[in-house]
């Protein structure tokens, strides 16, 4: 078993056999916390086991968000909101009003992170709604914090930095009284405030921040969020010239975001970086830095596009929807009318159809029975091969007397009343030898007075001999193509077929069809 698997191999088995908290609890941080820092795809499995095994809506619910969480660290929001949907639809059929509250907050986020405001206000509003009905209000504090970390940003986003740190205020007061992971959510706290007084070049006070952020944080394992500390410290060292603080700084927080999988972590790092080395002078590496944050960005803008694209389409999709609907009348009522004309239409075109086959059969019938010629069938003769014929019978009747002929015509008649040529081996030299003659002679009296080759003569005369079969005894009606086709003396059903057309125009079965048709009366 790899590493992968190893763990948390134990603990996700004991909650599979009693879905216990403490031990979920403890899988979910060391994934968070620990694993998605250093190994992406481990974490991502870790996330999918433990939604493989959970039973109740809350659990399943929490091992969504984590992979959801985990995507939004990565940079691809559109499986993050993906998979924020997916533990909407199962927690919207509960009444756990604080889960309900978060995930509607996540959404929140991903579209104000994708830069679709209108979808990110109405998921707010709906954790809002939600988050008035927690109970009891103790089991808020995480939800309600949450949802002003989000308002917060929302006013970061728009450079509204005093109120951000409003919002951020109110949300520590419903930080503090966290029992789980307070260490890290207090501490992601401190760190936007001290970006909001960074941003308004409230210095001192932004370090104060980043410090307490940094004492908060504590012991806990590596993560995005230590690497936000050394960079926003980064950035207030640079703007009170301190080189050496900034440059210590600047250094763990580019080896945390080198190993990270946060690409804004990486984005803000590389930014931060460049304007160091533009403090340094150091022209080299802010090249090198540069590229570095186009890649990163890239990716980001690549996920951000998807996202937008994605909910163009829905939208399209929706409004298309609610059009649908308000004229759905009209439009059954114009599918009737349409499928009524194609109905009608079919009816005469298929009538027509029926009395032009009707007619067909009537005719080969008729030629049948009175054992006219038929036209020649072979596509490649026309008018001028006849005409080059008729000039050249004079040539040919140097080397075959008229009672040669007539002795080979009568020889054929006799063949073509014997039905041998229904036997599957017969041969231009097999006929030649019936008719006592040779196959010079004998191609020459088929082409002038058969009008076509060997082939399409042996061919016809057993085509003639199956309709004769299938008029004259019904019983043939309902043997199988392929049967026809040995009787008949065909090597397969597929060349039967082929010929049959070739010969009559139509199919063997839609000949059978017209053929009863025709006995029924049918005009």
């Amino acid at each position: 078993m790899n590493k992968i698997c190893l763990f948390p191999f134990f603990f996700i088995l004991s909650i599979l056999n009693a879905q216990n908290l403490e031990n979920y609890n403890e899988v979910y941080l060391k994934t968070y916390n620990e694993i998605a820092q250093n190994d992406f795809e481990r974490a991502l499995y870790i996330a999918d086991s433990l939604f493989k095994v959970s039973e109740t809506p809350y659990f399943k619910t929490r091992s969504l968000m984590l992979t959801a969480t985990l995507y939004q660290h990565s940079g691809d929001l559109n499986k993050a909101i993906e998979y924020g949907l997916k533990a909407k639809e199962v927690i919207s059929q509960t009444t756990d009003y604080n889960w309900i509250t978060r995930v509607n907050g996540f959404l929140s986020t991903q579209y104000r992170l994708s830069g679709l405001y209108t979808k990110a206000n109405e998921f707010m509003n709906i954790a809002l709604e939600s988050a008035e009905k927690i109970e009891p209000k103790e089991s808020a504090n995480s939800a309600v914090g949450s949802l002003y970390h989000e308002i917060a940003f929302s006013h970061m986003g728009q450079k509204e930095y005093k109120t951000a740190v409003h919002y951020f205020e109110k949300a520590i007061d419903y930080l503090n009284n966290l029992k789980d992971n307070k260490g890290f959510r207090v501490a992601e706290n401190r760190v936007f405030l001290g970006e909001c007084y960074y941003h308004l070049k409230e210095y001192k006070t932004a370090l104060v921040y980043f410090e307490e952020a940094l004492r908060s944080y504590g012991d806990l394992p590596e993560s995005y969020l230590k690497g936000l500390i050394y960079n926003g410290m980064t950035n207030v060292y640079i703007e009170r010239r301190e080189n050496n603080l900034a440059k210590e700084n600047l250094d763990l927080a580019n080896q945390i975001a080198e190993r990270s999988n946060y690409l804004e972590l990486k984005n803000r790092v590389y930014e931060t970086s460049q304007r160091y080395y533009a403090l340094t002078k150091d022209i080299e590496n802010i090249i090198l830095t540069k590229s570095k944050q186009d890649s990163v960005r890239g990716l980001i803008s690549d996920h951000k596009t998807v996202v937008v694209t994605e909910s163009f389409a829905k939208m399209d999709k929706e409004k298309s929807s609610i059009e649908n609907k308000v004229s759905a009348k009209n439009k059954i009522v114009i599918v009737l009318f349409i499928i009524i004309m194609l109905g009608i239409m079919y009816f005469i075109w298929y009538r027509k159809q029926q009395k032009r086959n009707i007619q067909k059969i009537k005719e080969i019938l008729a030629r049948i029975d009175s054992k006219t010629q038929p036209k020649p069938i072979n596509p490649k003769e026309d008018s001028q091969e006849n005409k080059e014929n008729s000039e050249n019978e004079v040539g040919a009747s140097t080397i075959m007397t008229s009672a040669t002929e007539d002795r080979l015509l009568t020889k054929l008649e006799k063949f073509e009343s014997s039905n041998l040529f229904t036997r599957n081996n017969v041969s231009l030299s097999f006929l030649a030898t019936y008719c006592d003659t040779n196959t010079k002679y004998l191609s020459y009296v088929i082409n002038t007075y058969k009008k076509q080759d060997f082939n399409n003569y042996i061919n016809e005369l057993r085509v003639n001999y199956i309709i004769k079969k299938l008029n004259k005894e019904p019983l043939y009606r309902k043997y199988k193509m392929a049967t026809l086709a040995e009787e008949a003396g065909f090597s397969s059903q597929n060349k039967f077929a082929t010929v049959f057309k070739k010969v009559t125009s139509i199919s063997p079965s839609l000949f059978i069809k017209s053929l009863e048709e025709v006995e029924r009366g049918c005009v």
